[in-house]
């Protein structure tokens, strides 16, 4: 492998005549990312102890090793050793969404129920700035703001009138009121448009960072490619924030003034032992760069479905979710390389594919993702087939987001545009509201419209979370049991519990055996002070 693997001496085996039968188990705190994967990766290929490694271990060796193992050898896993964690502060939703799509990260995003997010602002595209359209998208984000702040005192109110009854009698008054608070944000936030800002963290490996920087760094949305270059910015150059070093600092500061001038020496070596000032992961990502293979490959796919699509016929949209009938891994990748780059349901793609395309259309179609596939390129997420259970979901943005969040499955998803319509909330078509929100959403899917028309996908920043959006769920029954559980209870919100349930129904009816053991709830269940 290029080095040789240190042994124990004879000696030092009578010395330490334990160490290889007592077992030690222990967990470790302060290492950085690059040197704590280092000494994991050294720890598997040498039989010292693992203190031993890591107490010795530098930035500087951490890089040498991981240019000849990570990039010039090949060993992938390695980076899989060095975890960082990314903050990511006042995007765009639809930014925030593309962040999100990746299952190996842990994370957490600023929550519509329990934050107000009037007070955020919204992003401005740079394809529409210094043009009509931008003072129209402004207008348009500042009114749906100022309707979201309006409604909400409103909707309280409507909550409070049919729902007051229903409180628990150990209920005290600030639990009372963060809970019809809550609840009304699930229905305002229908208003939010998807430029709105937000937050997110992630906790994630240098190896998916850097998958992720080069996904980023390829998307024709311009504000998404500018965060993938601060991203990278922010692991390989910039200072890492220490929480650590921002309390040292003045611990440091009263060693010098304490002690004589040559303490500054002694400070420089605190300094260097705490990694003040040093980025995260200065090497294993620094070589992340916007692929041509991927942009290639979007476009080689959109231009023959393009051609395909008048084969195809008019687009058959069912709301809800909708299983798959069929399990063959061939009709399934040609459905799903076709359902990324057309607007037609995924069960219209399969009947088109097993019976309007002949031998040769299929493998022009099946060539394409691999085409352009580079040396060091994974296998194009597109190809991810095989799947007993594949979803076709259409639901509003708001529920989207939420199954969003599932890790353990594949997602793929359509462009976010005004074509499928919007929803309404159950408590807006039974108030007064009802009208007024309706315009609102007209007004704003229009608007979308014009925007794409001109600057293709840039569109989405002005719909609203009640805009639906149309993904394939691909999973085992095992998630599938995970989503319908924890999706139906009845703390979930509303939309999100239908689509749940409706996942739930369509199993049990093929399978209902298998769904017999399922803890689901109908969503007619309402307990509504339950979160």
């Amino acid at each position: 492998m290029g080095y040789s693997r240190p042994e124990m001496s004879g000696l030092e085996r009578e010395e330490r005549p334990d160490r290889f039968s007592e077992r030690r188990i222990f967990t470790v705190l302060g290492v950085h990312p690059e040197p704590g994967g280092y000494g994991v990766a050294k720890f598997s290929r040498s039989s010292q102890p693992y203190q031993k490694w890591i107490m010795d271990l530098t930035q500087e060796g951490a890089q040498k090793f991981y240019e000849t193992f990570y990039f010039d050898y090949g060993h992938s896993s390695i980076a899989d050793l060095a975890h960082v964690t990314v903050i990511f502060e006042n995007i765009s939703m639809v930014a925030a969404e593309e962040l999100w799509d990746e299952p190996l990260i842990d994370g957490q995003a600023s929550s519509t129920r329990y934050q107000d997010f009037e007070k955020r602002g919204f992003h401005i595209p740079t394809e529409i700035k210094g043009s009509q359209l931008e003072d129209e998208y402004r207008n348009l984000c500042q009114r749906l703001l100022s309707e979201y702040r309006a409604f909400l005192p409103e909707v309280l109110n409507f909550l409070m009138e049919r729902h007051a009854w229903e409180r628990p009698a150990d209920m005290d008054d600030a639990k009372y009121e963060r809970t019809l608070k809550a609840r009304a944000f699930d229905v305002v936030r229908y208003i939010l448009p998807m430029g709105i800002r937000t937050g997110l963290g992630h906790i994630l490996s240098a190896r998916t960072l850097e998958r992720r920087l080069i996904d980023l760094l390829s998307h024709p949305l311009v504000e998404i490619q500018e965060i993938a270059q601060e991203l990278k910015e922010a692991a390989v150059k910039k200072p890492a924030f220490n929480p650590v070093n921002e309390r040292l600092r003045p611990l440091i500061e009263e060693i010098e003034k304490a002690l004589p001038k040559d303490s500054k020496a002694l400070s420089k070596k605190i300094e260097e032992i705490a990694a003040f000032d040093a980025p995260s992961v200065p090497t294993l990502v620094k070589y992340a760069e916007r692929s041509e293979s991927l942009i290639k490959t979007r476009e080689a796919t959109q231009k023959l479905a393009s051609e395909l699509a008048p084969r195809i016929g008019e687009v058959e949209t069912r709301l809800g979710a909708q299983l798959s009938e069929r399990c063959d891994p061939e009709i399934e990748q040609l459905a799903t390389l076709l359902y990324t780059a057309l607007p037609h349901s995924y069960s219209q793609l399969e009947r088109f594919v097993a019976d309007g395309l002949n031998a040769k259309e299929r493998q022009e179609i099946l060539a394409i993702p691999q085409k352009y596939r580079g040396k060091f390129d994974p296998p194009p997420f597109q190809t991810r087939s095989g799947y007993q259970f594949v979803f076709d979901l259409c639901v509003d943005c708001g529920a989207w987001r939420d199954f969003h969040r599932h890790r353990r499955l594949v997602q793929i998803h359509k462009n976010l545009d005004a074509e499928l319509g919007f929803d309404t909330p159950p408590d807006l078509q039974a108030s007064s509201l009802r009208e007024r929100y309706e315009k609102l959403m007209i007004e704003a899917g229009g608007l979308a419209r014009r925007i794409d028309a001109q600057h293709a996908g840039v569109g989405q920043y002005a719909l609203p979370f009640a805009f639906r959006r149309k993904s394939l769920f691909k999973m085992d029954a095992a998630e599938l049991q995970y989503i319908a559980e924890l999706r139906t209870g009845p703390e979930n919100h509303f939309s999100v519990r239908e689509i749940a349930y409706q996942m739930y129904e369509a199993f049990a009816k093929r399978y209902p055996r298998l769904a017999k053991s399922m803890r689901v709830i109908h969503p007619s269940k309402q307990e509504f002070f339950q979160r």
